[in-house]
């Protein structure tokens, strides 16, 4: 180990994208991906004198809460940041912020003009992706490992682990990995430990003009319900979190705020979720847009203004959402009373919602109506996006294409993923 390092630290920080939990009592969905890290560390604890843990891996993904100090830690000090690339990873907003706090960490190094490397980067394929969904951030770090052989880049370490005809191949690849990774640390400063805060951290997969057809859609979740601290009064707490985005109205059947759960099911459904408090002063999203409405937020008059005024708008059409649990004790008294403000507040917002998707906006009594009403909002609302987006390119100016470019032509060669580009791979050699 060199000598620059932080003894105490986490040798790698393992970044990969959740998988959405079936139900209570499942299988861990992400069985397979602790294997992998477990593996992992036992290898670097035989490979380094380390005295601290091998590696670090977030077993929650946290929607709107308090990153843990833990997670943000261990960015910071962590040797060697290892993505998982898989086609749900770069649809993830935690993925990318995870991916972006790690990057500042370089950014910060350059600033300072501190001497060596402050960090690098060791992609592993866990399922395939096409290169043109790979963000513009990623397509200079190699993650191919051409030694690894064609059933790697096929199949991914997940394909591998799955198939006993391949497991010598998978245990070569795991091995492999943990190698590079130890190789590659070796040789990084970590000159600061401030804790990252995550919350605060770009996404460095986020779609722009220029990058949404390749790094997917995005999908605007806007959450307008109280926080713990703002219920009116005599709402019970028991729904509610330090924002608004942890309210949870299925609880205790389902013990995942909602916002999370909207977000599983957009990142099903090919998106990238955006994942925010309702905001009428936001300005429209980059694509379609769905509200999780909770009618207690309507007993909060500036809330109430700020939804009406939202509704009086002429943003693009919005998904509108309304769970209603049955089984809260609170529901029975205040129903009547909280639906007529709805509709006197987002009498707009509700008519359309209504030829939407009716369910949507009579009330989702449960986590598994709500499973089948989001994804045909979702539809909706992208159709509606659709309908007012403009495709044509501006007059005069014909659609940009790519072109092949001769060996001689390295200025103008667009930079593109060094898939197999084996001799750059210095880090690959034994």
């Amino acid at each position: 180990m060199g000598p620059w390092g932080d003894a105490t630290a986490p040798y790698f920080f393992l970044s990969y994208a959740r998988m959405p939990q079936d139900g209570a009592g499942a299988t861990n969905p992400d069985l397979w991906v602790h294997r992998l890290f477990e593996q992992l560390c036992e290898h670097i604890k035989n490979m380094t004198a380390h005295a601290g843990a091998p590696g670090f891996m977030d077993g929650s993904m946290r929607v709107g809460q308090i990153w843990s100090s833990e997670l943000g830690d261990s960015l910071a000090r962590c040797r060697v940041f290892v993505p998982l690339y898989s086609p749900r990873y770069f649809i993830s907003s935690w993925c990318g912020r995870e991916w972006g706090a790690f990057a500042t960490r370089e950014a910060r190094h350059r600033e300072e003009d501190q001497p060596g490397v402050a960090s690098a980067v060791v992609p592993a394929l866990w399922a395939p992706v096409p290169d043109h969904r790979l963000p513009p951030c990623v397509k200079e770090v190699q993650y191919a490992h051409p030694e690894l052989g064609q059933r790697y880049r096929t199949f991914g370490l997940y394909g591998l682990a799955k198939l006993k005809a391949f497991r010598s191949d998978y245990e070569k690849a795991v091995l492999h990995l943990a190698r590079r990774i130890v190789d590659v640390g070796d040789n990084i400063v970590v000159s600061h430990a401030n804790r990252v805060q995550l919350d605060a951290a770009p996404d460095a997969f986020a779609a722009t003009p220029r990058t949404t057809s390749t790094t997917g859609r995005t999908l605007r979740i806007s959450v307008a319900a109280p926080s713990r601290d703002q219920l009116p009064e005599g709402r019970t707490p028991d729904y509610y979190g330090p924002s608004a985005v942890d309210w949870n109205p299925y609880q205790p059947t389902s013990s995942r705020p909602l916002a999370q759960l909207a977000a599983d099911i957009a990142e099903g459904l090919a998106f990238r979720p955006d994942v925010r408090e309702f905001d009428h002063t936001a300005g429209p999203a980059e694509g379609p847009e769905v509200v999780l409405l909770d009618r207690w937020v309507l007993r909060d008059p500036a809330r109430r203004a700020a939804l009406g005024e939202f509704d009086r708008s002429d943003l693009p059409p919005t998904g509108l959402v309304v769970p209603w649990n049955e089984n809260d004790p609170d529901s029975d008294e205040a129903e009547y009373e909280l639906a007529a403000k709805a509709e006197d507040t987002l009498p707009r917002r509700i008519r359309i919602g209504r030829q939407a998707c009716r369910p949507a906006v009579r009330g989702v009594p449960d986590r598994q109506a709500f499973d089948k009403v989001l994804p045909e909002v979702v539809q909706w609302a992208e159709g509606e996006y659709r309908k007012r987006a403009q495709p044509r390119p501006p007059a005069g100016k014909g659609t940009e294409r790519f072109r092949l470019c001769g060996k001689d032509d390295q200025d103008s060669r667009p930079q593109g993923h060094r898939r197999n580009a084996e001799e750059e791979d210095r880090d690959e050699q034994p």
